[in-house]
């Protein structure tokens, strides 16, 4: 098997057909087949199957072909990296769940880079693609934030991953809600307290509730708002009496939402917090850690380490 031959597996899957694919790669739809073929024998399966109409894939074709295509695609990006000097490096790249303190972290890192020239990328993704980006060397580090009970239930996607979750502390749970709501003169609220208003949850697509970045699961409440982004879920929490659960937000202090006064975002301790959320770091289990990856986790503990509860200004009279 040679990587010639997945990139003609990738090219007749894309064409759906291997006189198409034959005409794009300049050669004879034979020697194409046989390439194809000869793949097939040395896997022991069936990539394609063949019709008059064309070709389809089978079930192990549509997960060889995923395969095919990462290794074309790091084959060629080594060949940029290294082929041509003119290209901008990658140094650094992590995926995390929507948590503005490894957002901060990622933010300092940057000022820190060295030299003129850097390709660096933070992805804000659901918990499933974390894992995949990972145990794909898409990203160095995934972070994230679990309950025990969750990490328990993540551990065969971890060890099927080949990945290991180091963690980093463990935080309080608070609810966010905006300064008008009703239950902003609390001075701790229940899940029952917010059974009628609107939970506000990050998508996690088809993926299990235990994948859910909040630590309770949406499936325990009635009104639930799932979004993709952090800009649209601070929107809906200033904007209605929906509230959020989770151990940070952007930056109490310097964050223009809790700044405004008619929009101001408090945090009540959550009272039904079953125990802390573990803040970690997901990465390929035994391979060693570079530099910028151990200088990122060292600016991502400190600020980990900094979040507390804000003051809050004028608290309402009559508070339970």
């Amino acid at each position: 098997m040679t990587l010639q031959n997945l990139r003609y597996i990738v090219e007749v899957a894309r064409c759906r057909s291997f006189s198409k694919a034959a005409q794009a790669l300049f050669m004879t739809q034979s020697a194409l087949s046989a390439a194809v073929r000869e793949t097939e024998e040395e896997l022991g399966i069936q990539i394609f199957h063949r019709t008059n109409r064309g070709v389809t894939l089978t079930a192990d074709g549509e997960d060889c072909v995923r395969h095919c295509r990462e290794i074309v695609e790091r084959s060629d990006y080594l060949a940029a990296r290294y082929q041509n000097r003119d290209c901008v490096p990658t140094y650094f790249s992590v995926s995390a769940q929507h948590l503005p303190f490894a957002v901060r972290a990622f933010n300092e890192l940057m000022e820190s880079l060295p030299g003129d020239r850097y390709d660096v990328a933070f992805r804000e993704t659901p918990t499933n693609q974390i894992l995949h980006d990972v145990s794909t060397d898409r990203s160095a580090l995934g972070i994230a934030a679990f309950l025990p009970e969750q990490l328990s239930l993540l551990r065969k996607a971890l060890y099927i991953h080949d990945l290991s979750f180091v963690e980093l502390a463990r935080l309080n749970i608070f609810v966010f809600m905006r300064k008008r709501h009703p239950l902003a003169g609390r001075t701790s609220v229940s899940l029952s307290d917010l059974s009628d208003y609107p939970f506000v949850t990050y998508d996690q697509q088809k993926a299990p509730s235990y994948y859910s970045e909040e630590c309770v699961f949406f499936d325990s409440l009635r009104k639930n708002v799932h979004v993709s982004d952090r800009a649209t879920k601070m929107s809906i929490l200033r904007s209605t009496d929906a509230f959020s659960i989770g151990a940070d937000l952007p930056n109490f202090n310097l964050d223009i939402y809790f700044k405004r006064r008619n929009t101001e975002l408090i945090a009540l301790p959550f009272r039904d917090q079953p125990e802390p959320l573990r803040v970690g770091y997901l990465q390929k289990s035994g391979r060693p850690l570079g530099d910028i990856a151990k200088q990122y986790l060292e600016i991502l503990t400190r600020h980990i380490a900094q979040l507390k509860l804000p003051e809050r200004e004028d608290p309402p009279s009559g508070t339970p």
